[in-house]
Parts: C-alpha cells; structure tokens; sequence
C-alpha cells in the first residue's frame, strides 16, 4: 500500500505499461522498470490483451486487471488465474453481466465515463450495483464518487482522471482526501488523448502536502526516469513536475542567495526525496553569489578580492552568451584558473 491519509488505505491501478506496449519500445529494462513500479507502490497493473501477452512473465497473476474487450477473453482470465475483469459502461449489454457472475468467479471493475453517461444510467447500475465489485469513474472531476462513498452502497469506488485541464492529479488527490478504495495512473501522466494522474505525482504529494508517511521507495524515481526514457525512446520534459532533470536547477544570484540560507525558499521538497540533487547552473543571470556556490560546490579554494570575483562572473556570462548555453563545470575551472594566475603575475 502506498498511500495512506489518516489510516485509509487507497490503492494504486496503473496503466503504464498499457501505454509502452501499445508503440516501438525497448524491452531490454523493461522487467527492472516493471519491478520499480511496484517498489515505489503499485498494487495493480491494467492491462488488455496485447499487454498481459507481452508482460505475463514479468508479474504475477493477482496483481492484473484485465481490460476486457471480447467475450472470448472470459476464458483467457480463467486460464490464467486472474481475479479481477474491467468492463466498460457501453459493453454492459453486450457481456452481460449476469452471465459473467453466474459462469465465472472475477470482481468486475465497470468504467463509467462521467461525461457520457445517461441520465437514467445510474438508475440503472443502482437497481444492480451488488453484481459489481468496484464502480470507476472516467473524466475531468469526481464529483459523482462523493454518493457511493457516502451512501451505503456496497461496492468499491475508483477515480480514472483525465488532464484535459491539466489537474488530474488533483482530482486524484481530492478523491483520496475523500476515501477513494482505488485510483488510476501512469508514469509521467502519459496515458490516452489528454493524459492522467501522475505515478509520481500523487506519491510525492501524498508525502509532502499531506506528511503522510510513504512506505515504499520513492527515491528510484529520479533513476526510473532514465529507464523509462531508454524505454519509450523518448525525453521526459526537462520542467516535468517531479521527475523533470532541471527542476532543481538554479541560477540566478537571488535564487542562490535564497537557497543558500534557506532551500524551502524557492524547492517545494527536498530533492532526495525523489533521488536527485540540487544543481548550480551558471550564465547569463549568475550573479557573485553564484560564483562563491559554485566554487564551494566544486571545493574550489576562494582565494579571489571582490574585484576578482567580477571578473570571473564578467567572463562566466560572456561565455554563457556566446556558447547560448549554461557553462559546464570545466568552463567554469577554466575561467578560474586564469584569473587565479593573475595573482602571482
């Protein structure tokens, strides 16, 4: 379990290897990536047919959810020993459900897309809400789950945001706060047209908004990141919430100043948290204070006057705009050695 607010366990369904495996990906890592997805918390992994083909012999049966999308498939979870079914809203008739629960023994996860549905709809799953184990609610909010949470409907409730407006992680979080039974997400949001609820995202969130303790070890993200990159043949965002590589990275003279004296100042966490480090980045905006970090950051003796240490920001800067660049750390010594011969001429 890996989020847990005021005693209530909410458990994670992630559809991220949906998502690799539906374009060209490199299987070499992804077994170790499949492991870290359920070291930093996952308790469930969505899959439909093409997926569980390719990841069967990297997870255990009881952690599936099968997405089913043909009645033929019924036998194929049967075979195989999984528990748990999704159906969605707009197949209810064309499976029928009685038969499903008379033939077999799965917990049927139904998708209602909240932007969609009837208005006789709900009426209808009511009158036969005990045949459903879990009722999931696809959209842009949760405004619906509040009623089967609150009511005594006997069935499990579970949040699938979509970030058309860019806040699935918040719906997710706000349906936690509500006492959620399940939510889903991806690595890195990246799932369907608009996307969802960030794995990383709501862990980390969890931990610091909320200072609930994480049990699982959320300080792989940062190295989970490089592997799904080599995965997926692509770059996260540099900014990504989170994950992003820069999003620790500083450079201007009062971000330093600030960061030196107090890191909450301008890092909304400490980035241990998610396996990363802070960076000093020089250029165009550095200013002294940026030179004296930086020295101290390379253990670089500061022997250098005021007057000096403009000299080395003035050619730092002209460099940085010249190259159109942040200068690398060998820039950076380089500069530095110069001016430090200048003292003894």
């Amino acid at each position: 379990m890996s989020v847990i607010i005021k005693g209530k366990e909410t458990y994670i369904i992630d559809r991220t290897l949906m998502n690799i495996t539906g374009k060209p990906f490199n299987e070499n890592e992804l077994h170790e990536f499949t492991v870290n997805l359920r070291r930093i918390g996952v308790d469930f992994f969505e899959v439909d047919a093409r997926t569980f083909n390719i990841v069967r012999p990297l997870i255990t049966s009881e952690v599936f959810i099968f997405r089913i999308d043909k009645i033929s498939q019924l036998e194929i979870c049967k075979r195989n020993a999984i528990e748990y079914i999704l159906v969605k809203e707009e197949d209810l008739d064309f499976f029928n459900i009685k038969y499903i629960e008379e033939n077999y023994d799965f917990k049927i996860i139904l998708e209602i897309d909240i932007n969609f549905f009837k208005s006789n709809f709900m009426n209808k799953i009511n009158r036969n809400i005990d045949k459903f184990f879990c009722l999931r609610f696809k959209g842009e909010s949760n405004w619906l789950i509040g009623d089967y949470i609150n009511e005594n409907y006997n069935v499990k409730t579970s949040i699938y945001a979509s970030d058309k407006f860019s806040m699935a992680t918040a719906v997710a979080f706000g349906a936690i706060l509500k006492e959620v039974d399940y939510i889903t997400t991806t690595f890195c949001g990246k799932d369907g047209t608009y996307g969802t609820t960030a794995l990383e995202e709501i862990l980390v969130s969890t931990k610091v908004i909320m200072e609930e303790k994480i049990n699982e070890d959320i300080s792989i993200l940062c190295r989970m990141r490089r592997q799904y990159e080599r995965i997926v043949y692509s770059k996260v965002p540099n900014n990504k919430p989170v994950i992003g590589k820069n999003i620790f990275k500083y450079e201007s003279g009062v971000h330093v100043a600030g960061i030196e004296k107090n890191p909450i100042t301008y890092e909304p966490f400490n980035p241990e948290i998610v396996g990363m480090k802070r960076k000093l980045a020089l250029g165009k905006h550095s200013g002294k204070n940026s030179v004296r970090a930086k020295l101290k950051e390379l253990h670089l003796d500061n022997n250098f006057s005021v007057s000096q240490i403009v000299d080395v920001l003035e050619q730092v800067k002209s460099k940085s705009i010249q190259n159109k660049m942040e200068l690398s750390d060998e820039d950076f010594i380089d500069i530095c050695k110069k001016i430090e011969r200048t003292l003894y001429v």
